[in-house]
């Protein structure tokens, strides 16, 4: 198992107590990008082919579990529809 599917794995299994790098990064590890940093809430933007998708997180520490679980269930959706190789490859061909 790869460091990107064990950091979401702890996501999954405890949605509590988890920082905001934390989520960060998992976003990050499947094509997120963080669009805005200022203000009250964070947000990352993902690509996917001509549709953009945004994830809107409020900034407070630890993150409320509820957001968690929407990261993650937003992930397992698109990885659903399209692999995450596919987005990572978009992702590159932008840059």
């Amino acid at each position: 198992m790869s460091k990107r599917e064990k950091r979401l794995q702890r996501l999954r299994q405890n949605p509590n107590n988890v920082s905001f790098e934390e989520l960060r990064q998992v976003l990050e590890d499947h094509g997120f990008v963080l669009e805005r940093s200022s203000g009250s809430h964070r947000i990352f933007q993902l690509r996917v082919g001509d549709e953009t998708i945004l994830f809107v997180v409020p900034y407070r520490k630890p993150i409320k579990p509820i957001y968690v679980k929407d990261a993650v269930g937003l992930i397992d959706e698109i990885r659903k529809h399209k692999p995450f190789e596919e987005v990572e490859d978009e992702q590159q061909n932008d840059e």
